[in-house]
């Protein structure tokens, strides 16, 4: 059952898909793959309601906003304010805190601060604004050279994390 703000209240599995963004709440559970992405999840603890967007880049630069649009998990820096606007139309008093997982180093031969590795420039500009946001991360798993399937629990906060090597908890 949807309700306004694509907020979901029964069980349900979700796939985020690249520059995607979901709200959710309850037992509902998010998913995506990133390589390079970063997906960021977003959720007040006591509440039980959260979101994960799918950011591909740092910013927007192109003068057009992807809000409202099925990309607007797509930029960093519109995605969480996008996450905690719905937040708050749902409850406005909220505290919140967030877990990242992606922000792979996709080629091997790039230097980490090289124009490829947009992996990098993906994390770092997700803990800025979080840090800007007052936002607390409270664990990530960020870097390394491959893709992983981050699964976000709305209920527990738990957000597992697999890659090539085995499943994580963060």
């Amino acid at each position: 059952m949807m309700f306004a703000n694509n907020l979901v209240e029964t069980t349900k599995e979700i796939s985020v898909p690249m520059a995607g963004l979901e709200i959710v709440s309850g037992d509902s559970i998010l998913r995506t793959f990133v390589g390079s992405c970063v997906a960021v999840c977003i959720y007040d603890k006591e509440k039980k309601i959260g979101g994960m967007a799918h950011i591909m880049l740092p910013k927007n630069n192109t003068g057009n906003s992807t809000k409202g649009t099925k990309q607007e998990g797509k930029f960093a820096d519109e995605a969480i304010d996008v996450i905690i606007e719905k937040l708050k139309n749902i409850s406005p008093s909220l505290k919140l805190q967030a877990k990242i997982a992606g922000g792979a180093k996709i080629f091997a031969h790039e230097s980490e601060t090289g124009t490829l590795n947009i992996g990098n420039k993906n994390i770092i500009e997700v803990r800025l604004i979080l840090q800007e946001k007052k936002i607390p991360l409270i664990s990530q798993s960020v870097g390394a050279k491959n893709g992983r399937w981050v699964t976000f629990h709305c209920d527990t906060q738990k957000v597992i994390v697999k890659e090539n090597n085995g499943e994580k908890i963060i």
